[in-house]
């Protein structure tokens, strides 16, 4: 192999033409990547849609897809298995690109090719390494916590020691993951942090504000947007005419949700007072973020929350749960937004916004810059530097 790093291939497990962090993150990846002046292979065992892709957050150029057989695009609902059916496509992989960025990791890293350079194959994980928070959240719904608990099952059934990426380079996505890492895993990752990419340039935080308050993220129960929405209902009673957003993509999971937030709703007697806005494109959170004074964010022990970052970009202040990645690191413990334990206490901390006569953001949409896609490209560089 070469010394020069021209292509570079990914392994993206999730689907990628979905809303969502990690398809986002992929997607922002490889355009940084090609702006770079680099050829990207991808290599994912479900179908990369396009069209879908450029409609969510901007075009993206491949130089190729890898597609496995379609039994292990069956079985790669669950990541790991997943993984152990396509080391073949990935040995092929690793012989076309001089570079290999794997999202999330395992498994793989133990079919690399012998004369493959492991100086060349990074993980970059974005996801949790111990994602468990259902013990920190109450589950209603008894087939949603079937299949939590059964997923979890087999993969503690298929995951083995050697499976833990070891003798290989990782790059969390933020300090809360680094620490997971360390204590789940018992490795020491990189020093650096591989924080997503977001265009902060690209959102207005001069733009004129509405009495709004947004709540953005995937419609799903682990989010927490009941709790969010219960935050905004006591934190308004003395500002009636302010009106909240709730915008986020969509999966099979989010039906049931979005039955169970609409009858909090009505029994909040707030129809009137929220918007429900499903699979939104990245020009319509543009708009919403620019318009909304507030994001309020009830995720509980989870990594760092791209769409904060959005929001700060846009002038909003951030209302975060103080046990999660996005208050620890993001809002620096508070420094540059709020932190709540309780529905009570986010209450207060937005009324507390609300109260004040002028919007005091600029030290959140200072802070929003440190995320920018320059500073990603600086990130990015710095990692591929080291493997020449």
């Amino acid at each position: 192999m070469n010394n020069s790093i021209n292509k570079i291939g990914i392994v993206a497990m999730p689907r990628i033409s979905v809303g969502g962090g990690f398809p986002r993150a992929t997607r922002d990846l490889i355009a940084a990547l090609d702006e770079m002046g680099k050829e990207v292979v991808l290599l994912t065992p479900f179908h990369v849609n396009m069209d879908k892709i450029a409609e969510l957050y901007g075009p993206i150029k491949l130089k190729k897809i890898i597609y496995p057989h379609k039994l292990a695009t069956f079985f790669s609902r669950d990541d790991m298995l997943g993984r152990k059916l396509i080391k073949r496509e990935f040995k092929r992989l690793a012989n076309e690109v001089d570079f290999i960025i794997d999202l999330d990791g395992c498994v793989l890293h133990n079919s690399l090719p012998g004369d493959f350079d492991r100086n060349r194959y990074v993980i970059w994980r974005l996801s949790c390494i111990n994602p468990e928070t259902y013990k920190l959240q109450k589950v209603k719904d008894p087939k949603v916590l079937l299949k939590m608990l059964t997923k979890r099952t087999i993969k503690k059934m298929i995951t083995r020691k050697k499976d833990i990426p070891r003798g290989v380079r990782i790059y969390p996505v933020d300090e809360w993951t680094e620490r997971e890492i360390i204590k789940f895993w018992k490795i020491q990752p990189e020093k650096m942090c591989l924080y997503p990419e977001i265009k902060v340039e690209e959102f207005n935080p001069n733009k004129k504000k509405k009495d709004q308050a947004v709540i953005l993220g995937r419609i799903a129960s682990n989010k927490e947007i009941n709790k969010s929405i219960e935050i905004f209902h006591e934190g308004t009673r003395n500002f009636p005419d302010y009106k909240l957003v709730v915008i986020g993509g969509t999966t099979p999971d989010s039906k049931n949700y979005l039955v169970e937030l609409r009858s909090l709703i009505k029994k909040l007697k707030i129809e009137k007072k929220v918007i429900i806005r499903l699979d939104p494109s990245f020009e319509e959170i543009k708009r919403v973020l620019g318009e909304s004074k507030v994001i309020i964010d009830s995720q509980i022990g989870t990594s760092m929350n791209m769409p904060v970052i959005e929001a700060m970009a846009s002038g909003c202040i951030p209302i975060m749960r103080k046990y999660s990645g996005t208050y620890m690191e993001i809002l620096a413990n508070g420094r540059y937004g709020f932190g709540f334990d309780t529905v009570e206490e986010g209450a207060r901390a937005l009324e507390r916004v609300l109260t004040k006569k002028k919007l005091d953001n600029k030290d959140s949409i200072k802070r929003a810059q440190f995320f920018s896609s320059a500073k990603f490209k600086e990130r990015l560089k710095k990692i591929l530097k080291t493997a020449k």
